[in-house]
C-alpha cells in the first residue's frame, strides 16, 4: 500500500483518516495534514473526483 500524497510505502504505523465515506491511510502525520488542508485537490489529482463539486 502506498501513501496517496507522497506515494511512499505505508508501514504498520500508518495514519488513518475517514473522508467522504472512504478510508485513507498515510505514511506520516505530515502527509495526513497535507491532505486535510485541501482534500479535493488530492482527490482530483488521483482521479477520485467527487460526484458533485462543493
Amino acid at each position: 500500500m502506498t501513501c496517496p500524497i507522497c506515494k511512499g510505502p505505508i508501514g504498520t504505523g500508518g495514519m488513518k483518516l475517514r473522508y467522504e465515506g472512504r478510508h485513507y491511510t498515510f505514511c506520516s502525520l505530515r502527509c495526513k495534514m497535507t491532505f486535510q488542508e485541501n482534500p479535493d485537490r488530492w482527490l482530483d489529482a488521483g482521479g477520485e473526483v467527487l460526484a458533485e463539486p462543493r
